[in-house]
């Protein structure tokens, strides 16, 4: 079997047109061909600022048998998506160290058009949704009260940086589980969580009158320790990394292990299914701290996550029809085309 699709480049590989290259793996080859298209920047919709020199590869995807046996077609399809980007982007870094192409960056999810063909075997074509959530938006326009929001956001970043910190990295990383990115959401949620815990400290070393030397030194107190000893011992909790069961173990287990395997082992790939365990998790753990804090009256009001606000593209979460019917409205997929909606399936699966 051999799929195949375009995927338009914002910058330009310096490779002639019309060159191949193949790279074979245990279970599947790839084989790339490089041309160039030019992309027009616009500033409205009757000024052209300019045209650029960029690149489209035409990626083949020959999966073995082992690979594909048993698995649907709409399963084959993601699979061709979702491992064909994670190649791309490690022949892009390849690219880039040999020979600091610093223009060029990796692709995610939302590079890709929002439908996309795949042809298999040049027989059957396919138009897979690639980001259905964004053909119709699950937000609303907000209005002069809720923009206000953005403003004491930046006084908060203002006057208390430490405190708006984690929340930026905790934000920073649901748009990266959004465009299935899933080594940086693990990263950007554990930095999150780790200043939450930090700050937590410094909250209750503050509320228990300690000195500024006190609290300075806090800071060199190893990670584990200050949660385990020192927050779980001032809460009268136990937040033993190692318990059998609880929001605490969760996090060390579905959170924090992730992350020191991609930090210290080196590990390139993260499911979707673990990318979302581990947003529940840092949720379900930040809130049950907060929780201990409500407790101990340290909580002025509510801070706790709301742990379905971030949609996942996962089966049930978005329903396809509307998004089908919308596109076919506006001549994006004609009538007659058979259409694999990318929500359907949890995002690892295949891989």
């Amino acid at each position: 079997m051999r799929i195949s699709f375009d995927m338009h480049l914002p910058f330009k590989f310096p490779i002639k047109d019309g060159l191949k290259s193949i790279h074979a793996y245990d279970n599947a080859e790839f084989m790339l061909t490089y041309h160039s298209y030019k992309r027009s920047i616009i500033i409205d919709e009757e000024y052209l600022l300019d045209e650029i020199d960029c690149s489209c590869i035409t990626v083949n995807f020959l999966p073995h048998e082992s690979m594909i046996r048993d698995l649907k077609k709409d399963e084959i399809l993601r699979l061709t998506v979702l491992n064909s980007l994670d190649f791309l982007n490690r022949f892009i870094d390849a690219l880039r160290v040999s020979y600091g192409l610093s223009h060029t960056h990796n692709i995610t999810i939302n590079d890709l058009p929002v439908c996309l063909t795949l042809a298999i075997d040049e027989e059957e074509y396919y138009e897979y949704l690639t980001r259905p959530h964004d053909v119709i938006p699950p937000y609303k326009e907000l209005n002069l009260e809720e923009l206000s929001k953005v403003g004491s956001s930046l006084q908060l970043w203002d006057t208390n940086p430490e405190i708006f910190l984690f929340e930026k990295f905790f934000a920073t990383a649901r748009s990266h589980l959004r465009k299935e990115q899933m080594v940086e959401a693990i990263i950007d949620l554990q930095t999150s969580f780790e200043i939450f815990i930090r700050n937590t400290h410094k909250l209750l070393l503050l509320h228990n009158g300690a000195s500024q030397s006190e609290i300075e030194k806090a800071s060199s107190i190893s990670f584990r320790n200050v949660v385990e000893d020192h927050i779980g011992r001032i809460l009268s909790a136990n937040l033993k990394f190692n318990e059998s069961s609880g929001p605490i173990h969760e996090w060390f287990e579905n959170l924090y292990k992730v992350r020191n395997e991609i930090v210290h082992n080196g590990r390139v790939y993260v499911s979707g299914d673990e990318g979302y365990k581990a947003y529940d998790a840092y949720v379900n753990a930040r809130n049950y701290i907060a929780d201990l804090l409500d407790d101990a009256g340290m909580m002025t009001e509510s801070k706790k996550v709301d742990l379905n606000i971030f949609p996942k593209n996962t089966k049930g979460v978005i329903d396809s029809r509307p998004v089908i019917e919308r596109l076919k409205d506006q001549g994006m997929i004609p009538e007659d085309l058979m259409l694999y909606d990318s929500s359907q399936e949890k995002s690892e699966e295949g891989n």
